[in-house]
């Protein structure tokens, strides 16, 4: 994949209206989705897009895949935010695993080439199984058990919600070794024995996601599918990369989400030529946008060029997590009195859009976890997942 953003000035000449042309400046444009069909359901739509070469994006060329960078794939996931939200969020858990797994591949150059070559020429998905009822400050803790066997490990538990529920090939999960203080991260088939996907998430939005709750009943885990083992406070190179691709391709997603929301605010402003203190509350909410933007890509630069790693680029990845959910509330702060009854009216496309926005508070970690941890670093102190310690 190429990497050339969008020129503001081209896209101007191009007939693009000027808020879309400014917004879109320096995004990649080497993958561009295409709007849902009507009567498209979730599901069929997620199936579409993973078929549709979505789901090898971030697989490398030489095992089958597009070879999209961090950066890249962040492009797209902000794409498809612009247009789908549902389909991107749902997405966007199997873009920053697989990504992560080709991280780990590039990094040891071990077998996991075989699943990742798997994925690319099937097209299929893989779901992320972290969150669980109740929810926990930290994010790689887990209330579900792992029993050593023989071949690996029998896992039991409930994931909740997880997103690509049913559409996933494989689940990618985490869970606490009986006995130990060890978690494994592993991958799953979604029709193995044992596990099921159940109900739906009652959610306020979102709801084309594919979202619901996985149970495991003694599933058989191989141990040749696990790829990370350790304490669940201990950051390693996992760890990490898992947090930078997370946070770069969930803040990108809500980054197109929040531009079609104000796309929607600008055209209702320029058709109504109703203009006044409006422009200032707009142009507030585009510098909030660029800002956010700005920092998305820089991040995903610096994670691809290797400029930063370890401790340092945790607390960047959590310090941008925690600036999506900052800057989204800023957002909607400007926009509601420009978008006015729009925002509350069933069937507006605005409307939508700021519910499916407020879902960016609730991924992990938590705004505490993350500014506890940018501190933390700053100050010289370990970096600790768990607020309270």
């Amino acid at each position: 994949m190429g990497t050339a953003g969008k020129d503001a000035t081209a896209q101007l000449k191009n007939g693009a209206a000027p808020d879309r042309a400014l917004l879109d400046a320096g995004w990649s444009t080497a993958w561009t989705p295409t709007r849902p069909r009507e009567g498209v359901t979730g599901t069929e739509r997620i199936r579409e897009l993973a078929a549709g070469g979505y789901a090898a994006l971030p697989i490398a060329e030489e095992l089958g895949g597009g070879g999209a960078s961090l950066i890249e794939m962040a492009a797209a996931q902000r794409a498809l935010g612009r247009i789908d939200p549902s389909a991107a969020v749902a997405l966007n858990m199997h873009s920053f695993t697989v990504g992560l797994m080709v991280d780990y591949w590039k990094r040891h150059r071990d077998s996991t080439w075989m699943l990742l070559e798997g994925i690319a020429a099937s097209g299929a998905l893989v779901a992320s199984a972290f969150a669980e009822p109740g929810g926990s400050p930290n994010f790689m803790t887990s209330r579900s058990t792992a029993v050593p066997t023989e071949k690996g490990y029998r896992v039991s538990g409930v994931k909740y919600p997880c997103s690509l529920a049913t559409t996933a090939t494989l689940v990618c999960l985490t869970a606490r070794v009986t006995g130990t203080d060890e978690t494994i991260l592993a991958l799953i088939p979604n029709n193995s024995p044992g596990l099921e996907a159940a109900g739906e998430w009652p959610s306020l939005g979102m709801r084309e996601s594919d979202t619901a709750r996985l149970i495991l009943r003694d599933v058989e885990v191989d141990d040749r599918l696990v790829f990370h083992r350790g304490p669940a406070d201990v950051i390693d190179e996992n760890v990490t990369a898992g947090m930078a691709w997370f946070s770069v391709l969930l803040t990108a997603t809500y980054h197109g989400v929040l531009s079609g929301l104000l796309d929607a605010a600008y055209q209702g402003v320029t058709a109504s030529r109703r203009f006044g203190p409006r422009i200032a509350l707009l142009g507030r909410a585009t510098r909030e946008l660029l800002t956010l933007g700005g920092a998305c890509r820089q991040l995903a630069a610096d994670i691809d060029g290797g400029v930063i790693a370890g401790e340092a680029a945790m607390a960047s990845a959590v310090g941008l997590r925690a600036t999506l959910s900052d800057t989204r509330d800023r957002v909607l702060a400007a926009v509601t009195p420009v978008v006015g009854s729009r925002l509350y009216g069933s069937g507006q496309d605005a409307a939508g859009l700021a519910l499916d926005s407020l879902a960016a508070h609730h991924h992990p970690p938590s705004l505490l976890v993350c500014d506890e941890v940018v501190g933390s670093f700053c100050t010289g102190r370990n970096i600790t997942f768990d607020p309270g310690d």
